[in-house]
């Protein structure tokens, strides 16, 4: 087991993170990360790359790495990201909410219909 100080993410060349919070819920079958990003003078990463950089540093599957939020103050040069590693594809697709997994795998559904005129 990591020691949550030795736990570093590199997004980037602007951007790397620190897991401030790891839990493991057992009961679930999932980890519970919270990730404080830090990209002074660059934009917020994307989805995608934190969970490469997660999936990698937990050697786990990137299937299985769901962004859940990535919340950055206005103005700051840092985000917190809150992040759920599953154990099983069947799991996440229990416990996660469809568009989170549409958004996280880049499908989303189109909304409404098409106008009548």
């Amino acid at each position: 087991m990591i020691a949550l100080s030795e736990m570093k993410v590199k997004l980037s060349e602007k951007a790397e993170g620190v897991v401030e919070k790891r839990v493991k819920n057992s009961v679930i079958g999932r980890e519970e990360l919270t990730v404080r990003i830090y990209h002074i003078g660059g934009s917020t990463p994307s989805r995608k790359e934190l969970r490469n950089a997660i999936a990698s540093l937990l050697q786990s599957k990137e299937g299985l790495v769901v962004v859940r939020k990535i919340d950055t103050p206005y103005g700051a040069g840092y985000s917190l990201a809150r992040v759920h590693v599953y154990d099983s594809e069947e799991t996440m697709k229990k416990m996660e909410l469809k568009h989170i997994l549409d958004r996280d795998a880049g499908t989303k559904s189109q909304k409404g219909g098409k106008k009548n005129g």
